[in-house]
């Protein structure tokens, strides 16, 4: 059974990658990236691509970062960590690319 300290840091490391969808979000907003005033700008198309592609992309971390309790070595720390760098990365691509 894991230890209580490995289960409240794959918890913390979750809650940080699930919170990165609100984190893009102002970031997006702050760099001008994202602007609500323009009348080009469709909410119901963006909510679609960015912040739920942004969270299915978490959800599939998430369930990798399980191995965290199986796993070994780095292998452990890189599953770990997937839910945070993971969607973090695509969410910038998707801003900054997109």
């Amino acid at each position: 059974m894991p230890s209580f300290s490995k289960i409240v840091i794959f918890v913390l490391v979750n809650a940080i990658g699930f919170s990165s969808i609100f984190i893009l979000y102002p970031l997006g907003l702050v760099t001008g990236i994202i602007s609500p005033d323009d009348p080009a700008f469709d909410a119901l198309a963006f909510q679609r691509w960015f912040l739920t592609g942004t969270m299915m992309t978490w959800v599939v971390c998430a369930l990798f970062s399980f191995s965290y309790f199986f796993l070994k070595g780095i292998a452990k720390r890189i599953f770990l960590w997937a839910p945070v760098v993971v969607p973090m990365t695509y969410g910038l691509s998707v801003l900054f690319l997109g």
